[in-house]
């Protein structure tokens, strides 16, 4: 045998002995990256999974706790317990508690329990679980649970704290089902894995609730016989790891473990070591046959010289697989980024047909991407850009021209039902192997268009009534003025204001103030053309422009329209309400050529319907202006009389017609102005009322009538009482009764020497109100005293009912008794019904002899009147004949 032959032997050989050691190394360093794999794997997978459980079950346990905690911090129950516990029994307390219980219950609680502070359960709600089979307290705050019924719970018993001390308690139990499932779902990761959750017992021990391979309770020593650890006790102790150990049942597993928070609870997830490893030894027999045949291969190709070749081609192999790998992740990317944008996408080819439509699209058209690719996209049109779809498209592939291409823009698109809606729509072109293509982005702007439209209408009109507002009114006016320029023609502006609306809103309150003015908003609209426009000023103001006049005293008829339907009752809450209105007309162009004085003039007219007694229209007239003015004057110096000592009282005694000796004056104020000189009651009270300065003035000529009274006493007068006027905005105050009584503290004035006069169309507008309050000032002794009586129209049930002590016969029929039959009858009446009632009368405006006879001979108590003084300043009052207390 030559030598090259031995040679080649030996280098066979020896090439034959590396291969197959390097194949066997080779083979035992897959096997144990294999393993190492596998380890690392399921180490990975089980802290991972574990770390899930504990999150989920740690989540629950809090969650669970927080609902305890949020019913034992409502303030609702703490006051209600409170109140419990200082009203043993009390019914209302009791229901009060019981329905907040039960409404607990749909918060997720299946029961729950609420104690006073000795310990007495005053409200249950749900079924507490009797006997659990299992029962582990929790470390939070209070006394919690976790109980075990074939399911967990969890029961937290909590004290309820107020200002630092502990009014009652609250005990709740809630399921935790999530708990309850994870255990079930493990069963599916391995025939030997488990999830236990135990609790400490002890130094020593540990109790567990039933795991996938125990499904009973059981208590266990933290320890091994051997002494070592089991999984769970590093997880008691506080510790998060990995471990390779023997279990409670003495079988070699792979655990990890981990404390639940820090409730005290300890959770371990495990397999069986040789469950484990145990694909992997079924795989060595498939790998021992593959090592032998990789071996016999590279042994061939080694003879062959073949290792070149077969390097290159596994580098072109891993190149090209790598490459389908990068192409692949690419078209997933893509695919991926379609699926999930909202937007619509679709693509179509140059004779119009669908080729892409993404759920986004599909979402938005009601389409199935199965049903709709290979249709022509103007399927997804309506008309009439359907019919002119497929020309536009030709027209711009011969010329290029296009509005549509690359910009965004607003475009009509129909669903499958047919429905039409707003889209946001932009077009690109594009080219995929030599062909001509389009790709459309879309957006539905449904919502955004329906927000601009109701952005655009509450800056129009008004939330309340519907109508239009201030601005869209004076738009619209505008609008009118340029047409009636052009036209050569007439239109009117209306300023309506609604009489006895704050009345109404004050005593009743917002809410049915609130459907009154919708209910007048519509019969405004019912009372006015189509073409006419009525708006909400503000308040209980409204506009109304009628756009076309053949002549202004059309106007009129409009304005009565309105009166009369305003004047019918407004059923609401099943009382019937009646309001009115003062209206104000100006005419285009003879009271004004622009908007602002058109609505000023009208404004001016309306106040001069109100001074012309309410629900009636007024056409404007220049002179109303200097009466406008007038009235601006008084109310702002009005403001400022108080404050610059402008304002004075007079006092008017009240007589006993008996003996003749004074037993009251009434305080009656006037106003000194410095340069209109002493200006009359009767012009500036209606606008002191009107701008709500009268509550003020109110309290100004209680507080100096007290002092005078009390000065007159201290003088030795011993004037019986002082006697006040009470205006029907100061008698609709929410503290009346409050401001009199602290007046009346600070003046040292005794109530009883204090007497009050209301009018019985004020009583009238409220009466059952009314008499509450009446009630409230009798209890603090203040005479009460019903004025102008007769001019009203108070009934004789109501009248029994209210807790006055005289009644004043207004002066318009004392005036002509003597000389009208129907006023001396109309007198005579009046004092016996009052008599009859126990009530004293007075008669007011007696200005001669034969007057007072009348009245002594019919049996009236007292007069009042020029017969036996004006009202006089303090110091001219003769008070000699003032008759003793």
């Amino acid at each position: 045998m030559s030598q090259q032959k031995i040679d080649q032997q030996r280098i066979g050989l020896v090439a034959g002995t590396i291969l197959v050691a390097v194949a066997i190394l080779v083979g035992m360093m897959v096997f144990y990256i294999m393993q190492r794999h596998a380890e690392n794997l399921l180490r990975q997978t089980l802290q991972t999974s574990l770390q899930n459980h504990v999150d989920i079950a740690q989540s629950e346990i809090r969650g669970g706790f927080e609902k305890g905690l949020t019913v034992a911090t409502r303030p609702l129950l703490i006051n209600q317990i409170e109140y419990a516990n200082t009203h043993s029994g009390d019914n209302a307390t009791l229901t009060v508690l019981t329905k907040a219980a039960q409404s607990f219950l749909s918060t997720g609680l299946t029961a729950i329990s609420l104690f006073d502070a000795q310990g007495k359960e005053v409200a249950h709600a749900g079924a507490f679980l009797r006997k659990p089979a299992l029962s582990v307290p929790v470390s939070t705050v209070g006394h919690t649970q976790i109980l075990y019924s074939n399911q967990f719970f969890l029961r937290t018993d909590v004290n309820m704290v107020k200002a630092g001390r502990v009014v009652g308690r609250v005990i709740t139990e809630t399921p935790l089902p999530t708990l309850s499932s994870m255990f079930k779902s493990v069963e599916r990761s391995g025939k030997t894995a488990e999830l236990a959750l135990c609790a400490s017992t002890g130094a020593n021990q540990m109790q567990c609730f039933p795991t996938t391979l125990t499904h009973h309770i059981f208590t266990l020593a933290k320890r091994s016989p051997t002494g070592a650890p089991l999984p769970m006790t590093h997880a008691l102790e506080g510790e998060t790891g990995f471990v390779i150990a023997q279990d409670y049942r003495h079988q070699e597993v792979v655990a990890a473990y981990s404390p639940v928070d820090d409730l005290g609870l300890g959770m371990v997830l495990k397999m069986d070591s040789a469950e484990l490893y145990a694909p992997i030894w079924s795989q060595l027999r498939y790998l021992l046959p593959l090592i032998v045949a990789m071996l016999a291969i590279a042994l061939l190709l080694l003879r062959w010289l073949l290792t070149p070749l077969v390097t290159e081609l596994v580098r072109s192999e891993r190149e090209a697989r790598a490459a389908n790998v990068r192409l692949r992740d690419s078209e997933n990317r893509v695919r991926m980024l379609l699926d999930n944008v909202d937007e619509g996408i679709v693509s179509i080819s140059s004779n119009g047909r669908i080729e892409l439509f993404n759920p986004g699209a599909e979402r938005m058209f009601n389409y199935r991407s199965a049903d709709i690719l290979g249709e022509n996209i103007s399927i997804l049109m309506p008309e009439p850009y359907r019919s002119e779809h497929d020309q536009y498209l030709e027209r711009y592939l011969q010329t290029g021209e296009s509005h549509v291409i690359g910009t965004a823009r607003e475009v009509a698109a129909q669903r499958s039902n047919g429905e039409t809606f707003p889209m946001e729509l932009r077009v690109s072109e594009f080219s995929l192997d030599g062909q001509r293509m389009f790709i459309g982005i879309m957006r539905d702007i449904t919502e955004r268009k329906a927000t601009e439209e109701k952005i655009i209408h509450l800056a129009h009109f008004d939330a309340l009534t519907d109508l239009p507002n201030r601005r869209l009114v004076q738009d619209r006016t505008q609008q009118t003025i340029a047409w009636a320029r052009r036209a050569d023609a007439q239109f009117a502006v209306m300023f309506i204001d609604l009489d006895k609306f704050k009345s109404i809103n004050d005593t009743l309150g917002h809410n049915v103030g609130d459907q009154l003015l919708q209910r007048v908003a519509q019969r405004l609209i019912e009372s006015l053309r189509a073409e006419d426009t009525v708006g909400r000023q503000g308040g209980d103001e409204f506009i109304v422009l009628l756009a076309s006049l053949s002549a202004a005293e059309d106007s009129a008829v409009v304005a009565q329209k309105i009166l009369s339907a305003l004047s019918a009752p407004f059923v609401i809450n099943g009382q019937d309400l009646r309001t009115g209105a003062s209206i104000g007309i100006a005419v285009y162009p003879q009271d004004g050529e622009d908007v602002e004085t058109l609505l000023k003039n009208s404004d001016t007219a309306m106040y001069h319907a109100k001074e012309a007694g309410r629900s009636n229209y007024q056409f404007f007239a220049q002179t109303m202006n200097a009466a406008a003015a007038e009235r601006l004057l008084l109310e702002s110096s009005l403001r400022q009389a108080i404050d610059r000592n402008q304002l004075l009282l007079h006092y008017q005694p009240l007589v006993n017609i008996a003996d003749g000796r004074i037993v009251a004056t009434e305080a009656l104020v006037r106003w000194n102005h410095p340069e209109l000189g002493l200006i009359s009651p009767a012009r500036f009270i209606p606008i002191a009322e009107d701008s709500g300065v009268i509550i003020p003035l109110g309290d100004w000529v209680l507080r100096r009538a007290c002092y005078q009274l009390k000065q007159w006493r201290e003088q030795g007068i011993p004037l019986q009482r002082m006697v006040v006027n009470l205006s029907p905005r100061q008698f609709r105050q929410k503290h009346l009764v409050q401001t009199f009584t602290q007046v009346l503290k600070e003046t040292g004035v005794d109530p009883h020497w204090l007497g009050l006069e209301v009018t019985e169309s004020v009583i009238m507008e409220n009466p059952e109100e009314a008499i509450g309050i009446l009630c409230e000032l009798k209890a603090l002794g203040i005479e009460l005293s019903l004025d102008d009586f007769g001019t009203g129209y108070s009934s004789l049930s109501y009248l029994k009912r209210f807790p006055i002590d005289k009644l004043k016969i207004d002066q318009s029929f004392v005036r002509d008794i003597t000389t009208d039959p129907d006023d001396e009858g109309m007198v005579a009446a009046i004092i016996v019904m009052a008599h009859q009632l126990s009530i004293r009368v007075v008669a007011e405006g007696v200005e001669t002899e034969a007057q007072l006879a009348f009245l002594r001979g019919q049996g009236c108590d007292e007069y009042q009147g020029y017969y036996f003084s004006r009202p006089l300043p303090a110091d001219e009052l003769d008070t000699t004949s003032v008759a003793a207390c």
